[in-house]
């Protein structure tokens, strides 16, 4: 089950690092508080309905894994329809903590998964035979699932310390690529020297007590010339029959086995799933895992930003901010973030997977070498199988079914050459999986991003602009921004497009008045210059206004029809209003004495 958590673990740590904060919320603040009870109580009704036909243990676990898809699709909701980063804003300290901010993202998250525990803990203590509260049983579940997320919590909890505690502008000085392979090697550190211990103590693992149990699997250990910590795992009560193995260095390394699983194989079979684990161990397979997990991670790196410029840039963009009736920042922040999160997802599941369930198998034939046979592990896949309810064919996204398992360690008896041919299909496949990552990277590297940031970046302001101009039909704020945009961007036409749509919202707003008519006096388009129109709006202008920008272009429409008199007093007037850029009023005037306004045809 921890194995399927991770998915909506990753997806929800993916979103909320991905995601913008909005500027203000799209609901007033009573309407936005119901909304968030909503949610809550949806949860509380899908996981009571989920719960209520659970009559056994593998419904049981059907059931969790329900909740948490509608724990995860209500937590879309309150993330991009209630602008969930804007309410824990305050949080992030102008981004000084913006971890911190994050970290409560994953707990409101982890708000709507204690709904659903609470509702679950009744069917729980039936199944499994165990009388707990409900404040330990929360606990609990929230130290079992916190490891998936460990490694991504202490990484931003160190970069928020490292911000707070440095001098301001320190982090800066370190510029990029290398502050990402600071941090890459920060993660590392943290997944290597202080998880393993963090997790078995959150898992409240406990060490196998002296005793013939301790001294057996000590005995194989040595024999084997295997060091590791030994301990109980209480996972599921101790109830679940599992074993794993945690860490990569020999002193932070930890053998875990559940109670239940030492008390119902024998010797030998407890001794062949120690040999599968040393298999993992012997074989590399933790550093293999991170390995692929950050190959990944810099090959999303790459081609993320080049997925978001293009979709910005299409014209899918804009026909979907039609359509949603949400603000245009969020529908951006979601159609971006979504198909990478589905490509995240993919990934772990079918690529990922495909490697974990390898590495299962390969570790499954160190077995032939540690015991000189598999009948030992075949035999413990048997009694396991029975023990769990007899669903030895299932098989799941990182394990092979336990009789697809038996069925390769039989074939590798039979045929010893399988083993080899195994190490070697897996060599191969890793060396495709990085050369294929590398070069999709490089790819990504190669197109025109600076004009498809240019592209998307339009777009996305006359987007956002369009909206909410449509959003408030009576004014005109939004539409004359749209008209400065346009105009710093050198897009006369448009500019002039917007202004005047603007200018139907806003007759009697001054700078819109005095924009346009600098337009149509300045603009290097052909046929857009208007001298007639652009006298009579910087005439309504300055009558509305007394500012000195609107003066010059007053005076500039004054040049253009030949009144240089009145053009030059108009000038000298804008000097003593604006006394910092007298130069300029200077040099217009100059301009005025020599040169001679240039007319195209006028627009009509």
């Amino acid at each position: 089950m921890l194995s399927a958590q991770l998915f909506y673990f990753l997806g929800v740590v993916f979103l909320l690092a991905g995601s913008t904060t909005p500027q203000e919320p799209w609901l007033a603040a009573p309407w936005t508080i119901l909304a968030y009870a909503f949610g809550c109580v949806l949860q509380v009704m899908f996981s009571q309905r989920a719960y209520s036909r659970v009559q056994e243990r593998e419904a049981y676990f059907r059931a969790e894994r329900f909740t948490f898809s509608s724990a995860f699709a209500i937590f879309l909701f309150f993330l991009y329809g209630l602008d969930l980063k804007y309410y824990l804003k305050p949080l992030a300290l102008s981004g000084a903590t913006q971890g911190l901010a994050d970290l409560a993202g994953l707990l409101v998250f982890f708000g709507l998964l204690a709904l659903s525990w609470l509702r679950g803990r009744v069917r729980y203590q039936e199944l499994f035979y165990e009388h707990i509260g409900r404040r330990a049983f929360l606990f609990r579940q929230f130290k079992q699932n916190l490891p998936l997320v460990l490694p991504w919590v202490v990484v931003v909890t160190g970069l928020d310390l490292l911000r707070l505690l440095l001098p301001a502008g320190v982090l800066e000085l370190v510029p990029a690529p290398w502050n990402e392979l600071l941090v890459f090697l920060f993660f590392i550190a943290v997944l290597i020297f202080f998880l393993p211990p963090l997790i078995r103590r959150l898992w409240n693992c406990r060490p196998i007590p002296p005793g013939p149990l301790r001294e057996r699997i000590s005995s194989f250990c040595q024999a084997q010339q295997f060091r590791a910590g030994l301990y109980f795992w209480p996972y599921l009560g101790g109830h679940a029959l599992t074993a794993g193995i945690l860490g990569i260095l020999p002193g932070l390394r930890y053998l875990l086995f559940t109670p239940a699983l030492t008390m119902t194989l024998s010797e030998d079979e407890l001794k062949s799933v120690i040999a599968h684990e040393i298999g993992h161990v012997r074989h590399h397979h933790l550093l293999w895992y991170m390995a692929l997990f950050f190959a990944f991670s810099l090959g999303l790196m790459a081609i993320a930003p080049l997925l978001s410029l293009g979709i910005t840039a299409s014209s899918f963009f804009p026909l979907l901010v039609r359509h949603i009736p949400l603000p245009a920042p969020t529908v951006a922040d979601a159609i971006t973030a979504l198909p990478l999160l589905a490509l995240v997802l993919l990934y772990f599941r079918f690529i990922f997977g495909f490697f974990l369930r390898n590495f299962e198998r390969q570790a499954d034939t160190h077995v032939f070498s540690a015991l000189g046979g598999a009948d030992a592990l075949i035999s413990s896949f048997h009694t396991i199988g029975g023990a769990s309810g007899g669903k030895r064919e299932k098989r799941n996204w990182h394990h092979f079914s336990l009789d697809e398992r038996v069925a390769f360690l039989r074939r590798c008896q039979q045929e010893p050459g399988l083993i080899p041919a195994h190490q070697r299909k897996l060599r191969l496949t890793l060396f495709a999986y990085f050369g294929i990552l590398a070069s999709l990277a490089l790819l990504a590297l190669q197109p025109d991003r600076e004009s498809l940031a240019a592209k998307a970046e339009i777009q996305y302001i006359e987007t956002v602009l369009r909206q909410e101009a449509g959003q408030k039909p009576a004014e005109g704020t939004a539409l004359i921004l749209l008209g400065d945009f346009y105009l710093g961007k050198n897009m006369e036409v448009q500019a002039f497009s917007a202004y005047n749509e603007a200018l139907a919202r806003a007759p009697e707003n001054a700078g819109l008045l005095n924009n346009l008519s600098w337009l149509l006096l300045t603009a290097k388009a052909p046929g857009l210059r208007d001298k007639t129109r652009a006298l009579a709006l910087a005439e309504q202008a300055a009558a509305l206004a007394d500012n000195a920008f609107i003066l010059d272009t007053l005076a500039t429409a004054y040049w253009a029809h030949g009144e240089l008199d009145a053009a030059l007093a108009l000038e000298e007037r804008a000097a003593r209003l604006d006394p910092d850029n007298r130069n300029y009023y200077q040099q217009q005037q100059e301009r005025f004495r020599v040169q001679e306004w240039q007319a195209n045809t006028a627009v009509k």
